[in-house]
């Protein structure tokens, strides 16, 4: 366990370390839609005020972002480096549940992260992107993984308010961060509430709590005055709606058909070689497709949104990937057969992660290493009194 969380860690900080400001990044250093530079928390509340009425609701995300650009960036590169550990964390408690520990299902989703998000750079390293994608999904599995933890328990009265109104106020953060992904959380809780009412257990209150917290911060997230600034007055017609459903279908099939292919192919070997476990096979699919209906929601939601950048899917794939680890997890892994591919899998992937680990890291240095050598030309030409335009 150290090994492996020791070395995850040390390569997402270096690539973390590695990686400079880039794009919007730059614009967040200031007070939105004023030319005066961030120094403090109140500047980054003054900043989001604005951008809420100017540009959009994601409130609680591009404050992440500001505070980590305000911040020393060694400080934010370890910051973004914990939260990247304990968002890949997140998965596995989503994926084992009360179940025993598994180092080889960790480095699993480990690789299954690296190798299945379609743009890590732009949704782990990049400050800004980070904040909007890794950070708000972690703030959403956080949320969520009360619910397969769950198993109709009765608790004291205490521990049941606590949890409750933590649970109504982490649903508002969670539902005020992304918003096909948020909006596919709701969409989560509400299929693991109907199957705790299916199981026939004690329905939590918490439950409901958190489910009106999410409600209301997605709410405040997609009403804010500026996501209907941005949208004009365009309507949208029945052309622009099927190339939008054409759009999000292919997005969908080519970035994250890989791990459906995968799922499916685990799905017939827990099939065929887990027959004696009939009860629990039914059980690990249902808690597997809660996680792909969500998926697919999240893809479609994108249909009312102009444009469908693949750092959209950051969310929808850990959602494949917690769904996929389910039926991996639940693998009867005594049979010889079944623990070889495992293993092989584990091998080949730590291999390919190798030689891609390095390639990235060639490239980040390579980007790096353009935007100093911009900025010697940049802080020369204004050191002569030139002009750079």
């Amino acid at each position: 366990w150290a090994i492996v969380i020791i070395a995850s860690f040390s390569s997402i900080l270096f690539l973390n370390i590695l990686t400079p400001l880039i794009s919007d990044d730059f614009a967040y250093l200031f007070i939105y839609n004023e030319n005066v530079r961030v120094e403090s928390i109140g500047d980054i509340i003054q900043s989001q005020i604005n951008h809420y009425y100017l540009w959009g609701g994601r409130s609680v995300v591009h404050f992440i972002a500001q505070v980590l650009l305000l911040l020393p960036p060694y400080v934010a590169d370890i910051l973004n480096t914990l939260i990247y550990i304990g968002y890949v964390f997140l998965i596995y408690w989503h994926v084992k549940g009360n179940g025993k520990n598994s180092v080889s299902l960790f480095m699993l989703i480990n690789l299954a992260v690296w190798f299945f998000q379609p743009v890590l750079g732009d949704t782990v390293f990049w400050i800004t992107g980070s904040a909007n994608y890794l950070w708000g999904t972690f703030f959403i599995l956080l949320f969520l993984l009360p619910f397969p933890l769950y198993r109709g328990r009765k608790i004291n009265v205490a521990s049941n308010i606590i949890i409750s109104v933590g649970m109504f106020i982490l649903g508002i953060i969670a539902g005020w961060t992304n918003e096909n992904t948020a909006g596919a959380m709701i969409l989560i809780a509400l299929l693991y509430m109907f199957y705790f009412r299916r199981k026939k257990w004690l329905m939590p209150i918490w439950g409901y709590l958190g489910l009106v917290g999410a409600i209301v911060g997605f709410a405040v997230m997609i009403l804010a005055p500026g996501n209907f600034e941005r949208a004009g007055e365009g309507g949208l017609g029945l052309f622009l709606l099927a190339y939008r459903l054409f759009n999000a279908t292919l997005t969908f099939v080519y970035y994250c058909g890989p791990i459906i292919m995968v799922c499916v192919v685990v799905f017939i070997l827990s099939y065929h070689y887990n027959k004696n476990r009939e009860g629990e096979a039914k059980d690990t699919l249902v808690r597997t497709l809660i996680y792909y209906i969500a998926a697919v929601a999240a893809v479609y939601a994108m249909l009312l949104s102009p444009t469908f950048p693949r750092r959209a899917l950051f969310g929808v794939v850990s959602f494949l990937i917690i769904g996929a680890g389910i039926l991996v997890y639940t693998i009867d892994y005594s049979n010889r057969f079944l623990r070889q591919i495992r293993n092989s899998v584990l091998i080949i992937g730590t291999i390919g992660f190798f030689f891609t680990f390095y390639l990235a890291s060639k490239e980040i240095n390579t980007y790096r290493q353009i935007i100093a050598e911009r900025n010697i030309l940049i802080e020369n030409i204004i050191k002569s009194g030139g002009n750079y335009c």
